[in-house]
């Protein structure tokens, strides 16, 4: 993929040491082909802050690519790489990378679920606990912790938008469907079937959480503190687009 990458992110006004680093790194190299950042103050509902960002996206940067993350992330840049080199505009236009959640089991205690999904007639859509390790495999949903999505999809999903939702909120939607409540994530996923993509993910590109439990599969499954020092940015009440990569290669300190 030869395009340019627009990080897209959801947050309270401040962005992590940790998290900042990364970026840093991702913008120091020249293959990486990070073009911009739009960072959008949590305004209420997430849903509603997660169609900011792509409103902002669409209208306030040129790049070619979408990547959501969350706030509460590691980004390295293998995981990057792995997402952005297996992306293609019009074969993969949607990959997810590979983000657990956390839940109790029927024993109460917590364990890592990744989301991604596959569909089962009998229980709808479950957790592909058995995913192959370090591959991109084809899937039927996914979480919007990290997803890596097409300039072209996303004005699809406007142009094809019911009344109800207008231009402005066309992506991302939650509610009841038939007694059974879904979230933002499984109906942007149901909505993008509809359509006729196909959504990938690469197990490979793995984000563990800064806070809460740890965030692999493969670990045990453990606290983290939260980073105490936090880079401060400005707090935006709607959204802001900021050009971190030509600000961090003008910056004294990174020449």
């Amino acid at each position: 993929m030869g395009d340019r990458v627009c990080i897209g992110i959801v947050n309270d006004g401040t962005i992590s040491a940790l998290l900042a680093m990364d970026f840093i790194h991702i913008a120091r190299d020249s293959k990486a082909q990070f073009s911009h950042m739009v960072q959008v103050a949590n305004i209420g509902l997430t849903t509603r802050s997660r169609n900011v960002v792509v409103k902002t996206f669409l209208e306030t940067t040129d790049a070619d690519w979408l990547l959501m993350v969350d706030a509460d992330e590691r980004l390295s840049l293998d995981t990057w790489f792995k997402l952005i080199n297996s992306a293609h505009h019009k074969e993969r236009p949607i990959v997810s990378g590979l983000v657990f959640a956390a839940f109790f089991d029927d024993e109460d205690l917590l364990r890592p679920v990744p989301t991604i999904y596959r569909m089962n007639e009998l229980t709808g859509l479950q957790p592909m606990d058995d995913y192959p390790k370090d591959e991109l495999i084809e899937v039927d949903a996914v979480g919007t912790g990290c997803l890596l999505i097409h300039r072209d999809v996303l004005l699809d999903l406007q142009k094809n938008a019911t009344p109800n939702q207008g231009k402005d909120w066309a992506w991302f939607v939650e509610g009841a469907i038939e007694g059974t409540y879904f979230g933002e994530d499984s109906l942007f996923s149901k909505r993008l079937k509809s359509l006729g993509y196909k959504i990938h993910a690469h197990t490979g590109a793995i984000l563990p959480h800064q806070n809460n439990f740890g965030s692999t599969k493969d670990t045990t499954l453990q606290c983290v503190k939260s980073p105490s020092n936090k880079i401060k940015s400005r707090r935006v009440d709607c959204s802001l687009a900021i050009n971190l990569p030509a600000l961090i290669l003008r910056s004294n300190q990174w020449r």
